[in-house]
């Protein structure tokens, strides 16, 4: 940026397509193609440079947000007992690590997308849900002679002895349907729902839980859904003012309403590149920033370079080789404080802005 200097022919008027305050000049005539001279309007102002550039210019739109975990799950004991012991809320639980006690013995958590609906043993026929029992016994250390398929063989069998005997379970050889919580993941205890020393059973919630990772839920207006796109990038402006970048993850597809007066909204999950960018925050209110249209590879300048002609259309001062010229110049899309411009400019130009 150049020192400040003196400039004449500025004066500040608000222009219909301009997010900002210009300068207004008089054209007197064309000196060349695009090249304008100006009429004194005003009294010289304190003025400074700033450069051309070539750049991506990003328009987004502030929608409000909460930064959390998401949103929470039931855990239910899958058997009958006493819940003798609950973990506290915050606490993280992973594959192979119980989730809570029922009548002393934990109940341990294994990965996956399919429910224990049935006993597995050697005698149960292949399936899908098999081959989730031998990737979690593999992952958990239990994988000599193991292949991962959908055939409970002799070599399953051993690997489910072998983890029986690691929670002081009898070696059976048998995985009942009351033997583990099954989830796509670690979970994040929420919230107790049962209490310590409560009679439990199959189906009866014991815990609320979450995911692991910090993410932004954002409740946005049907009328806006096209403000969310899977996989477009988002800004989230913490509390202490501090911008993280995001990813959108999800966008629902089932309108609710708040309540009876407010517009159908949907829920929009918007994942922190870097997780850590949150601090120690588990919840909090955040403005999220979503784009709503992009200019690529475009030639911007900061508004307050444009000159708004009195005749009509826009202009920017351009200085080359120590001389000032007065560019016509068209405006294309605006964003962040910059604005598109199109005429005889070219990237690294030094054009005058407001001190």
């Amino acid at each position: 940026m150049a020192r400040s200097e003196p400039r004449t022919a500025r004066v500040t008027a608000l222009a219909a397509k301009v997010v900002g305050m210009v300068g207004v000049v008089g054209m007197v005539g064309v000196v060349g193609t695009g090249v304008l001279a100006p009429t004194v309007v005003s009294a010289a102002v304190r003025v400074s440079t700033a450069t051309v550039e070539r750049r991506d210019l990003v328009d987004r739109e502030n929608v409000n947000g909460t930064l959390g975990y998401g949103e929470t799950t039931d855990i239910a004991s899958p058997r009958p007992g006493v819940l003798t012991r609950l973990p506290a809320a915050g606490t993280v639980i992973e594959r192979g690590q119980a989730v809570f006690d029922v009548n002393a013995q934990g109940v341990p958590l294994l990965y996956g997308d399919l429910p224990m609906y049935r006993s597995l043993s050697i005698a149960t026929g292949d399936g899908a849900d098999i081959r989730q029992l031998e990737e979690n016994l593999a992952a958990l250390g239990f994988s000599d002679g193991l292949s991962i398929d959908d055939d409970f063989d002799a070599a399953t069998a051993d690997a489910v002895r072998d983890w029986q005997e690691s929670l002081g379970l009898t070696r059976t050889g048998v995985v009942e349907t009351s033997d583990a919580v099954i989830a796509p993941g670690p979970l994040r205890i929420a919230e107790r729902i049962a209490r310590k020393g409560a009679q439990v059973g199959p189906g009866g919630p014991v815990v609320k839980t979450t995911g692991t990772a910090r993410v932004v839920t954002v409740r946005l207006e049907v009328t806006r859904q096209s403000l969310a796109t899977p996989d477009a990038p988002a800004q989230v402006v913490l509390p202490d003012g501090r911008l993280a970048a995001g990813r959108i993850t999800v966008v629902g597809t089932t309108a609710t309403k708040d309540s009876e007066q407010s517009a159908p909204k949907i829920d929009v999950t918007v994942a922190l590149v870097d997780p850590a960018a949150a601090g120690s925050l588990t919840e909090a209110p955040v403005t999220v920033r979503l784009t709503k249209s992009t200019a690529e590879d475009v030639l911007t300048v900061p508004v307050g370079a444009l000159l708004a002609l009195s005749e009509g259309g826009y202009a920017v001062e351009v200085k080359r080789n120590g001389r000032t010229t007065l560019v016509e110049v068209e405006v294309g899309a605006f964003a962040d404080g910059m604005v598109e411009i199109t005429g005889s400019v070219r990237a690294g130009d030094r054009v005058v802005v407001p001190a």
